[in-house]
């Protein structure tokens, strides 16, 4: 079978692949098990005139090729029967790939096909005072190796939504969330979900917290506090920990950064003896009240992002009180529309447990359409169900990917729109609390890597649609982007940042740009 390079173009600008080398790799050996590239800090192991390739350098060969990816586009760069024999020694050498982006800028990355860990590694820059920067994503062979390139031009992740229309409605953003948001602190490893707090996923482009609650007291509406649990457990081992101060944090985020929003799920859970109401109560005048301005409450229906800039986007878990079967007279009167339950935030309070896919809740009109679009498969009770997991995972991004999303004043009227809807949610989490191959760092190192592996080989991608000859016996086989937005939706994760790797989520946000290339083709 002919060695191949599936070569993926993430970025939002056509790209060329100009050259391709092959020589032998003088380190395999040692560099096979960290599976990083050969980029800026080890220029001279990718060098052809390095003295340490010496007596491989006859082994050392080029194409020069014209092969360009437009955005979303892979390229399956196959080396073709004619060349056996560079073909056999594939496993031993380095390929290095020059590209050329449309304003005449070149970049090139070297990698060993045959390394056995994913890494990342920027492009280095061919061409002075390059306009951006690029980001070369290798994931080992699964059945073959892939590359994905993608633009690193973000400064600062703490601000990505400033690039996004006012006019995108939120279900039309690909936004990377976190499951148990708060979860982060020392504490049983069956617990924790999370491995840095609250300001460094916001810092690093989370706009979506799942936090979940307990009132401290179960009666007493007038005490503020409320416990962050998850399930029936404390989340810390030193103590007790609230959600104020991060909402505090959350509130601060907002004042820094007022073109970002934050969807925020809230959920009652834990071993008290409270109830929904009495949350629901609480939070109303203890969270919402004091500090409206930085949440968006009152609209039961998917907002757009410029309604929503600077502000929480409550995605109610917890049920509200019903209203009261009598009209009171004054001050009660007003009381009752308080907790009536009506506008207060997007309601989720149907969410379905261990749901593969689901709609909800049920539309109130022939005419409208569910809030929610759900994956969260999360009973794992045992490590073969997590094959399971990813696939129903994969599943929900091609649906997402496959929505077409009315955007005002491109394809819906900017005075009166079609609705936007559903919101895709999808949890890559799940846990058995009580098997530790199926804790959430667990199953989060498996799930997490098989879905960043989809995004990047198969997301939004039609099946091969030819192949074609590149110069010097290079087979080029086409596959092209799907039709639809190709956005992920809301993709919420454990672990996430481990390490200080936020690849992921990166590329999460850089699928914004199937959207925003439909708005520019739509002005035309």
């Amino acid at each position: 079978m002919p060695s191949q390079l599936p070569v993926r173009n993430l970025t939002s600008t056509a790209i060329t692949i100009r050259r391709i080398e092959r020589f032998q790799d003088p380190n395999t050996l040692q560099s096979k098990a960290t599976g990083y590239f050969f980029g800026s800090n080890n220029t001279s192991l990718a060098a052809p005139t390095s003295p340490q390739l010496g007596e491989h350098a006859r082994s050392f060969n080029h194409q020069d090729l014209d092969v360009t990816l437009a955005p979303f586009e892979t390229y399956n760069l196959r080396q073709s029967e004619a060349q056996d024999e560079t073909a056999s020694i594939l496993s031993s050498t380095t390929t290095r790939i020059t590209i050329e982006t449309l304003q005449g800028e070149r970049y090139r990355i070297d990698v060993n096909p045959s390394y056995s860990q994913r890494s990342s590694q920027p492009l280095i820059a061919l061409s002075p005072n390059p306009s951006t920067s690029y980001t070369a994503l290798f994931h080992p062979s699964n059945p073959v190796p892939h590359l994905t390139l993608h633009a690193n031009h973000l400064p600062n992740y703490a601000e990505w939504m400033a690039k996004l229309p006012d006019t995108l409605p939120l279900s039309a953003i690909s936004i990377p969330g976190t499951h148990n948001s708060h979860t982060h602190y020392r504490a049983l490893p069956s617990v924790r979900c999370q491995v840095v707090n609250i300001k460094t996923q916001l810092d690093n482009g989370i706009r979506f917290l799942d936090i979940r609650v307990q009132p401290v007291h179960a009666t007493d509406t007038t005490k503020k506090y409320l416990y962050l649990v998850h399930g029936a457990f404390p989340i810390s081992l030193t103590g007790p920990k609230y959600l104020e101060p991060i909402l505090q944090t959350c509130y601060a985020f907002l004042s820094s950064h007022p073109t970002e929003t934050i969807l925020i799920s809230l959920k009652r859970e834990g071993v008290g003896s409270s109830t929904d109401e009495h949350l629901a109560r609480i939070l109303e005048e203890h969270y919402f009240k004091p500090n409206a301005s930085f949440w968006h409450t009152a609209d039961s229906k998917l907002p757009y992002l410029g309604s929503v800039r600077g502000k929480l986007v409550l995605i109610r878990r917890y049920k509200t009180p019903p209203p009261p079967l009598s009209s009171p007279e004054g001050e009660e009167q007003e009381v009752s529309k308080q907790y009536s339950g009506a506008g207060t935030g997007l309601d989720a309070t149907a969410w379905p447990w261990n749901a593969t896919h689901a709609l909800f809740p049920t539309p109130s009109t022939p005419s409208s359409s569910s809030l929610f679009c759900l994956q969260d498969y999360c009973e794992i009770l045992v490590p073969s169900l997590i094959t399971q997991k990813i696939q129903y995972s994969n599943d929900h991004l091609a649906r997402a990917a496959a929505a077409t999303h009315h955007i005002p004043g491109f394809n819906t009227d900017t005075l009166n729109p079609v609705p936007p809807g559903p919101l895709y949610l999808n949890f890559l989490s799940a846990s058995n609390f009580w098997k530790r191959a199926c804790w959430p760092e667990m199953i989060a190192k498996s799930v997490n890597r098989g879905v960043e592996e989809w995004v990047c080989r198969g997301l939004y991608l039609e099946e091969e649609s030819g192949a074609e000859r590149g110069r010097e016996d290079v087979v080029v086989v086409r596959k092209k982007k799907k039709s639809g937005d190709g956005g992920t939706g809301v993709v919420v994760m454990d672990c996430v940042g481990e390490n200080g790797d936020w690849e992921f989520v990166r590329l999460i946000v850089g699928m914004n740009m199937g959207v925003l290339m439909k708005m520019e083709e739509l002005k035309y």
